[in-house]
Order: structure tokens, then C-alpha cells, then sequence
């Protein structure tokens, strides 16, 4: 099992360049995954933060060019 680096969301937000504000809100929404170890401390992945992209990520295909 591979461990990964936990990240509080002010040391993610300075590798990625959101505030922290920014990433409490896409916890806050579930659009970014965590870790919660209590209830005042939740914790990020960069993994997660890569699968957040993707997930987030638009690309028009051929079903969108269809459309115009």
C-alpha cells in the first residue's frame, strides 16, 4: 500500500496558487475530497487534488461541436 502525504488546505493551496480560502469552499461543497481526522482537522491529498482537475475539467468533444 503506497502511503501519500497528507496537506492541511493552506500548504495545498500554496502548491496549487488558490487561498486557502478558496480550497475550504471546494471541500465545504464536496467538489475536493479529505481526510477527516477530527472534526476540526481535515486534511488533503495531491492525489485528490489531481482527481478534483479532471473532474472539473470541460472538454468539448464531438457531441459538443454537434450542437452548433
Amino acid at each position: 500500500m503506497t502511503q501519500k502525504r497528507l496537506l492541511s488546505p493552506k500548504q495545498l493551496s500554496e502548491i496549487v496558487g488558490l487561498s486557502p480560502a478558496q480550497i475550504s469552499a471546494l471541500m465545504n461543497t464536496g467538489m475536493l475530497e479529505f481526510v477527516e481526522i477530527s472534526s476540526k482537522t481535515k486534511m488533503l491529498t495531491t492525489s485528490g487534488w489531481e482527481r478534483f482537475q479532471k473532474n472539473a475539467t470541460e472538454v468539448k468533444g464531438a457531441e459538443g461541436m454537434a450542437a452548433n
